[in-house]
């Protein structure tokens, strides 16, 4: 063989090895994996929002935040809104739970403020107009017995209408008509009896307290000049107490007379009363557009004053075959309520669902979920970021690329959370936190949405307000959420300018 024919050769082998070697190793290359090829050839049912996964489309688009629509295949699991490694995952913290149906019991928590019971509340004005004397109540606050003398009052109106009683006794109808007028001005059955046994014109006239009582205004004193106008004393009782509260108005269909109530008082830990809803009022209310109760305590010793603060459970009857999750693992924002849903071998999906009333630790799931689904119950919200934003991905891949890298990196060096800037407004603010509509935030590419975050113990959330315009600093948790470790108005300092 000629050297020009194993030189040929040689080029026609080397070109074959490598063809084959390129073909071997093209599916890794290009990141494709079986599924997904197999998910290629597939045409997807619908495309829907990033952000929102009840904005669907039958062909590919824009979503309303300009985004592009993410395609859905049948099953969903070759469409997996995010996918990750086992390593990945235990470095997230991921933990799974399950969607069940059962027995539900529903429970609602609230708060208060005690009141007096407003059915039991007398207001004393005189018929007649005349001059306290012998006025026996000292003070707001005082307790008073059923027959006991409040006050004495003389009436020329009084007196008159006594005589004109003695007068008519010998004819009967006259003291019928005169009897009638007494009782009128407030004389009672038993001083109209008394009268007609002395036959005795009293200058003065005593009025009683009806039943036991507590004072709780006095708009006299002894020698006052008073009127029908006048409200000389104000008397309620407090064998029972009212607490009225809120609840959201996704209770209001199980919500009803008689549901027992369970109450507690910081100013008696340990120690609970039990009630029972009163009243559930006929409209909502205007601002809050949430449901108001009146529930009912009894208050043996009177223990139980108005204006203690309260917090209450009221227990609704249980229901059956309800679907639930546990709690945290519902994520909230301005476009609804969400879950992640294992899809298996580190496959995740992001499932809108609509979420009804909360039990324990536990919230009842009207619709998007059935029965035994896996869903992440911890770390769901760095999930739910990777499946919108691409960056976020990328970081994700990194790790796991290179989970010997990642490993040294733990093992060498502590890294702190990085903290990220953004401007917004307030919506709303809580004990935990505040609910921000905030711009863009470039690094984690998200784009303008409305948002919980937590707050740091030492912002003070007392001096903000709904509406004001901000700048925050925020850092990821270890949960999955995020938190606010600055908060400033827009425009001003930041802690490090001022120093």
């Amino acid at each position: 063989m000629s050297q020009r024919n194993m030189l040929i050769g040689g080029v026609v082998a080397a070109v074959l090895a490598s063809l084959a070697i390129y073909i071997f190793l093209m599916p890794e290359q290009d990141g494709m994996t079986e599924s997904q090829t197999t998910s290629a050839s597939r045409q997807p049912l619908y495309w829907v929002a990033p952000m929102d996964p009840d904005y669907r489309r039958d062909e590919p688009g824009l979503s309303p935040m300009g985004m592009d629509l993410v395609p859905v295949y049948e099953g969903g699991d070759d469409g997996a809104d995010v996918s990750i490694s086992p390593i990945v995952q235990q470095n997230l913290g991921v933990r799974l739970g399950m969607a069940t149906s059962g027995e539900f019991r529903q429970q609602v928590d609230a708060v208060g403020y005690t009141a007096w019971d407003q059915s039991t509340i007398q207001m004393l004005h005189p018929r007649a107009e005349g001059w306290l004397e012998q006025f026996n109540v000292a003070s707001v606050g005082d307790r008073v017995e059923a027959g006991q003398i409040l006050y004495e009052l003389f009436a020329p109106r009084l007196v008159s209408a006594q005589r004109e009683y003695l007068n008519a006794a010998g004819n009967s109808s006259l003291r019928r008509a005169a009897e009638e007028r007494l009782r009128a001005l407030g004389v009672t059955q038993e001083q109209v009896a008394e009268l007609a046994s002395n036959n005795e014109v009293s200058a003065r006239l005593a009025y009683r307290a009806a039943s036991d009582a507590v004072v709780s205004g006095i708009g006299a004193r002894e020698g006052s000049y008073v009127t029908p106008n006048n409200n000389i004393l104000t008397l309620a009782s407090l064998n029972q107490i009212w607490i009225d509260v809120e609840v959201p108005a996704t209770t209001m269909p199980w919500m009803e007379l008689g549901l027992p109530v369970t109450a507690e008082f910081p100013a008696f830990p340990g120690e609970t009363w039990q009630g029972q809803v009163a009243l559930v009022y006929p409209e909502l209310d205007p601002v809050t557009r949430s449901l108001r109760l009146r529930l009912a305590l009894d208050n043996p010793g009177h223990r139980l004053k108005p204006n203690m603060f309260a917090s209450v459970q009221v227990e609704g009857p249980p229901r059956p075959d309800i679907i639930s999750v546990p709690s945290e693992a519902v994520i909230r924002s301005g476009q609804g309520a969400r879950v992640l849903t294992a899809a298996g071998n580190g496959r995740f999906n992001v499932q809108p669902v609509r979420t009804g009333v909360v039990s324990g630790d536990r919230i009842e799931i009207l619709a998007g979920l059935s029965d035994g689904t896996q869903i992440v119950t911890s770390g769901q919200f760095l999930l739910d970021s990777e499946a919108n934003g691409e960056q976020a991905m990328a970081r994700l891949n990194a790790v796991e690329s290179d989970p010997e890298q990642s490993d040294s990196q733990d093992e060498n060096t502590e890294t702190e959370p990085e903290t990220l800037t953004g401007i917004g407004t307030i919506q709303s603010i809580n004990d935990n936190g505040v609910t921000l509509s905030h711009g863009p935030i470039p690094a984690l590419n998200w784009p303008p949405m409305t948002m919980g975050f937590q707050a740091m113990p030492t912002i003070d959330l007392s001096s903000f307000a709904e509406g004001d315009e901000i700048e925050f600093d925020f850092m990821p948790m270890p949960d999955g959420g995020y938190s606010i470790t600055e908060l400033r108005r827009a425009g001003m300092p930041t802690q490090g300018d001022t120093q």
